[in-house]
């Protein structure tokens, strides 16, 4: 077998960079307490959760003032809050725009966008499927409605209607699917397609349900919170994907890191932190540069099975005797 080994290296970065002092002032006014309270929270599209939660403990720990607490919505919502200064800073898995960047510079304010981690949309289906390999072809025609029935895509197949089940309409998980891999197509998200629950819902519906496909982040198939049991060991089965519109299992590849990191898995997307904050030494500035940092913010990531955008890695063969 193959294993990454990541390197971390830790690159000069001053005090100043990292946001750690906490700044002085006078007594504050008006526009002091709206940045405070702004300050208290920052946003993320709930699929992140795993792993955001995971930089979140290890910052808190470290850091020596006061702390910030996650809102976990859909990737749209979060971003309106950033837009509305609601909140100094977002993880998506998509830059900003330039419109919703001009936008915010009209407004005299500095927005960035820092790419964080490469993830992966899993396709998980239920341990009683037979069936699991699927081609890109095959599963933009179940989004598309063109394929209902288990037996469109397995010709044979007894378990009847696919049901689809996503996280929630506006969140990163579907947007990715209608930008990346419907290839024009519209998406029908009626009737087949469940689209009204976080991502443990979705994994506990696909446990639930013998005919039904579910789209999670790759994060929740080794999600660190599950005290009870990894999502590996429950009652699903990630699928294969293949770009091939006849698969087989030599061409097609599950979301693992090494998947990730050289391309071969096709469902890859970007984790982004989108940073609002006007102050330097403000804390959603100072935790959005620790999930940066090689140690430990980008080696959280690789242990979360992603892999990282500050990766220095090497390929080493390991035998298992």
């Amino acid at each position: 077998m193959k294993r990454i080994q990541f390197n971390i290296s830790l690159i000069g970065l001053s005090l100043s960079i990292l946001g750690l002092f906490p700044s002085c002032g006078n007594k504050p006014n008006n526009a002091d307490i709206s940045y405070q309270q702004s300050s208290r929270y920052f946003a993320a599209d709930e699929s992140l959760s795993p792993v955001i939660d995971e930089e979140l403990d290890i910052f808190n720990m470290k850091s020596k003032r006061d702390s910030i607490h996650p809102l976990y919505i859909s990737e749209q919502e979060a971003i309106e809050k950033l837009m509305n200064q609601d909140v100094w800073l977002v993880f998506t898995t998509r830059r900003l725009t330039t419109n919703e960047e001009n936008i915010l510079r009209e407004k005299k304010y500095n927005p960035r966008s820092i790419a964080l981690a490469y993830d992966a949309l899993a396709l998980i289906v239920n341990k009683d499927n037979p069936d699991t390999l699927i081609s890109v072809d095959a599963f933009r025609r179940i989004m598309a409605g063109e394929a209902t029935k288990w037996s469109d895509i397995y010709p044979g197949s007894k378990l009847g209607n696919i049901t689809v089940a996503f996280d929630n309409p506006r969140s990163a998980t579907l947007r990715y699917v209608v930008d990346s891999i419907m290839d024009g197509k519209q998406v029908k998200t009626d009737g087949n397609v469940k689209a009204a629950m976080t991502s443990a819902e979705v994994v506990s519906y696909v446990e639930n349900h013998k005919n039904a496909i579910g789209v999670v982040g790759c994060m929740w198939l080794n999600d660190q919170r599950d005290t009870t049991n990894l999502v590996y060991n429950r009652n699903i089965t990630v699928m294969k994907v293949g770009r091939s519109k006849e698969v087989t299992r030599e061409n097609t590849y599950k979301p693992s890191q090494w998947n990730i990191a050289y391309n071969y898995y096709p469902f890859i997307r970007t984790i982004y932190a989108l940073v609002d904050d006007p102050r330097s030494t403000g804390v959603a500035r100072a935790f959005a540069n620790f999930t940066w940092l090689p140690n430990p913010g980008q080696l959280i990531f690789f242990n979360a099975g992603l892999f990282p955008a500050r990766a220095e890695y090497s390929v080493r063969d390991v035998v298992i005797e």
